[in-house]
């Protein structure tokens, strides 16, 4: 990144990294501007009319770079045939934040900063271009595989789907972080589980 980068741009992305390596809490507004090389310490103020709204830019590159991933997962069901099979779209939507989670540093809390920020996101509207491209890949193979059940079943079923599995990792970190030992012990098993979970919620 250099200085022909925007500054919003150059704001967001420096909080996007200190956020995932020392957790959104303990990084200072003053911090990121400082090494955003922004002289006028009101910056987050003007480009993002507050400290929330940098978290929910920040909260909009990490879906995108979520979605980058999933886009490739469902890129190869389809090679493969299974873009119908909703075990294996529970599968993308759940193993790229396992993946996430697996390579975030000691202090990051990413799942609780996504459990924070995903209840904002409504997943269950008729109109889902207001979301990341794979998720509206997922929900619309979901709602089509899903066809025998009511809309609003399926759609409900799909909300909740989505805010369980974010909150499922958000615990993980939480317990981590706190040295608690129960529930899943690793993020394999914990991604099994809710895979098992949601693919049975969904189409029970």
């Amino acid at each position: 990144m250099t200085q022909d980068t925007p500054a919003p741009e150059r704001i967001a992305s420096v909080a996007d990294r200190a956020f995932f390596e020392q957790g959104t809490e303990n990084v200072s507004l003053r911090d990121i501007l400082r090494e955003a090389e922004q002289s006028n310490m009101s910056a987050v103020k003007y480009y993002f009319g507050s400290r929330d709204g940098l978290l929910r830019a920040v909260f909009r590159r990490r879906r995108a770079r979520m979605s980058a991933t999933r886009n490739v997962l469902l890129d190869r069901l389809e090679v493969e045939g299974r873009a119908g099979d909703v075990r294996a779209l529970i599968e993308v939507s759940v193993l790229p934040h396992a993946q996430y989670l697996r390579e975030a540093p000691p202090a990051s809390d990413y799942a609780r900063f996504a459990a924070r920020m995903t209840p904002r996101v409504d997943y269950s509207s008729d109109d889902v271009d207001h979301l990341e491209p794979a998720d509206q890949r997922i929900i619309r193979s979901l709602r089509h595989a899903l066809s025998g059940l009511p809309a609003d079943v399926v759609d409900a079923r799909i909300d909740t789907a989505f805010q369980m599995i974010v909150g499922a990792f958000a615990a993980y970190e939480a317990r981590r972080e706190e040295g608690l030992d129960y529930g899943p012990r690793t993020l394999d098993a914990l991604s099994t589980t809710l895979v098992d979970m949601v693919t049975a919620g969904l189409t029970a």
